[in-house]
């Protein structure tokens, strides 16, 4: 990092984007710490979150791993980012804390029976917190995946808190994917030789004012990534829309419609649902079925 980076909270305030990256979590994970890291102008002022430390504790609230995320991007990576939505991928949202702490790390871990040894991808995944936490508890692939320009930071990150440690480490790449089975298939094919992941996340990425119908896009994604036997986690939070929806209930729909069966593991304001797949179904016509939602 220089002092050429640019801090994404900086610019997000200058577009009226509230976006608070210093997280109170207690009110959502009993087993994460975050805290985030600020940078000081020549006056002693607060002007930015420029990092970000989630620490990981086991059932015993011990210490398993310090996640030190960098939110800091050069310019010309940060421009194109504000085009769309994809600033929301640089931000840790309360979904994806409620998921790691309900299904990677309480007493009674929801929806979960064995992450060890398993092949884990996230879709949208962000920050990659859910991901890089699955690393931690002993997955033995991770994916993250986003869009193309949030690519080098996720690579970043992997590198500040993987690659660093014992060679004993799981295997966590960060790849480029747009949801659509075409890439989806490929992902598979060049990090699983074609078997499907074991568990797929997805988190806080359905919402239709920000993104839009994309909510079809991820039902792709998600077919094309599953098999007969994994598991899906997806974590929603609820948004009232003035004359519209957020779309949570559109995206059920269409994965129940392609054969997903849902099981409500985590009650509003965030929901998190587990989902396994009814049959094995041909890929193509499970994802024509649920375009038509």
């Amino acid at each position: 990092t220089t002092y050429r980076d640019i801090s994404l909270s900086v610019i997000m305030s200058l577009l009226g984007i509230s976006v608070c990256t210093d997280t109170d979590e207690s009110e959502y994970s009993n087993r994460l710490e975050i805290h985030g890291m600020e940078s000081i102008d020549s006056l002693g002022q607060v002007i930015c979150q420029s990092s970000l430390k989630v620490s990981i504790k086991d059932e015993r609230d011990i210490l398993m791993k310090a996640l030190e995320l960098s939110l800091r991007m050069t310019p010309d990576a940060i421009e194109p980012i504000f085009s769309g939505g994809a600033w929301a991928g640089t931000v840790l949202w309360r979904a994806a804390i409620r998921l790691v702490d309900i299904c990677f790390l309480s007493d009674n871990k929801k929806g979960i029976d064995e992450l060890q040894s398993a092949s884990v991808i996230e879709l949208g995944c962000g920050l990659g917190v859910p991901g890089m936490v699955a690393a931690v508890l002993g997955a033995r692939l991770v994916a993250l995946t986003e869009q193309s320009n949030l690519v080098s930071l996720l690579d970043r990150n992997i590198k500040a808190n993987f690659l660093s440690d014992s060679t004993n480490n799981p295997r966590i790449v960060a790849r480029e994917l747009d949801w659509c089975a075409e890439q989806a298939i490929a992902l598979r094919n060049e990090l699983l030789d074609g078997e499907p992941f074991d568990i797929v996340l997805s988190c806080d990425c359905v919402y239709i004012p920000l993104y839009g119908d994309s909510w079809r896009a991820l039902v792709d994604a998600i077919i094309a990534v599953a098999g007969p036997k994994s598991l899906v986690l997806v974590a929603v939070e609820r948004r009232y829309v003035q004359g519209g929806t957020d779309g949570v209930d559109l995206f059920l729909n269409a994965m129940t419609s392609a054969n997903f069966i849902p099981s409500l593991i985590s009650e509003p304001p965030v929901e998190i649902y587990s989902f396994k797949v009814h049959k094995n179904d041909n890929i193509k016509n499970i994802i024509d079925s649920s375009r038509q939602q």
